[in-house]
């Protein structure tokens, strides 16, 4: 079973009427991984580590872990009353943010909790809304963010989508995108309510990156549950950061006992966030639609699969070309023959004739007698 979310929301632009302040169901446990051992600095740290850039997780909250650094909370739109956007009972948004910070260890996390499935509102069919999720991406962007992921997503039939009035989040991605933050999100998984075809908020957005998953043992062909996205990474995680603040876990365990692994569209997008951050470090005056034209031009061709190292070190443009030149091959000028090397040619040519003239002598004297 894979750990992914998905908000599956008809009045998308009306937020709950209550808010629950306590987990309705158990809150999921981390299954405990081995300790992994440590790997060398990668080369593309050498190059760039995201440092300074704040990275904001529209997520389930993501929790103080020592290998992220200090998180930022920016905001808890799941418990208002008693907002701990620290405080992560799904296991989702915790793994998503150390994703990032394998790929870009100098970036910051901002979390904004803003979905868990272990939360129930007035809505019973709804653990957030498009309005909640427009809210999160403008105080991400109003915090500081440079880049934001959103491994949450909404899935609504094509035929449906006319229908909706997504005007709010359609401004927030505004504001994001004349502030310069890059957005990315998961293409979201086939399953449940989300379909071929579907509408995939807000990974349907022409300023989003929309992120698919490779399939795990081949990385150059999709993911069998993947919904299509313009880009693509790996979309399994064997250990996250585990958050229980501490170690890391292979997968998480429900209240009724069924365990998860850490595999999914959501799981591919902080993958690109991460080379985002990267991105953003080294062009800090680019515009969000530059930072993406590099992500787009350094994908590898077919399914778009972002290698973070590649990413910085892709020149774009065409290949520079020298100026034609033309050969022109001569035939080659008679050879002067210094007069020392004349000279030992006629003594050869001399002795040669003199021992040549012996030798018939010779012949003749002996068969006279």
């Amino acid at each position: 079973m894979r750990l992914a979310f998905a908000l599956f929301l008809l009045a998308l632009s009306t937020p709950a009427v209550a808010e629950a302040q306590e987990p309705s169901s158990p809150c999921a446990v981390p299954i405990a991984a081995a300790d992994a051992e440590p790997t060398p600095r990668p080369a593309t740290h050498r190059i760039a580590t995201g440092e300074g850039v704040a990275v904001a997780i529209i997520d389930t909250g993501v929790a103080a872990h020592p290998e992220l650094g200090e998180v930022e909370a920016v905001a808890d739109l799941v418990a208002r009353a008693t907002p701990d956007p620290h405080f992560d009972c799904d296991g989702h948004g915790t793994i998503v943010a150390g994703i990032v910070r394998d790929i870009a260890p100098g970036a910051r996390i901002l979390s904004i909790r803003q979905s868990s499935a272990h939360y129930r509102t007035d809505r019973a069919d709804t653990s957030g809304t498009l309005a909640g999720l427009a809210e999160a991406i403008t105080r991400a962007v109003d915090s500081g963010a440079r880049v934001i992921n959103v491994s949450v997503v909404s899935c609504v039939p094509a035929h449906q989508a006319p229908l909706i009035d997504a005007r709010v989040l359609d401004e927030a991605l505004h504001h994001a995108e004349s502030a310069g933050v890059i957005v990315v999100a998961a293409a979201g998984n086939s399953g449940g309510n989300c379909h071929p075809g579907s509408v995939v908020y807000p990974a349907h957005s022409p300023t989003v990156l929309a992120v698919a998953a490779t399939h795990s043992h081949e990385p150059h062909s999709s993911a069998e549950y993947s919904l299509p996205g313009e880009l693509s990474a790996p979309g399994i995680v064997a250990a996250g950061l585990s958050p229980s603040g501490e170690g890391r876990a292979s997968g998480m365990t429900t209240g009724n006992g069924q365990t998860s692994a850490f595999e999914g569209t959501s799981f591919a997008a902080p993958v690109v966030s991460g080379a985002a951050a990267l991105l953003r470090e080294r062009y800090p005056d680019d515009s969000a639609a530059d930072i993406r034209d590099r992500l787009w031009h350094a994908a590898e061709p077919g399914l778009g699969v972002v290698d973070p190292h590649r990413v910085l070190t892709y020149l774009a443009g065409p290949p520079l070309l020298t100026a034609a030149r033309d050969f022109v091959v001569k035939d080659p000028a008679p050879r002067e023959i210094p007069a020392r090397e004349r000279a030992l040619s006629v003594l050869s040519v001399v002795a040669g004739l003199l021992l040549i003239g012996l030798i018939v002598r010779r012949l003749h004297n002996g068969n006279s007698s």
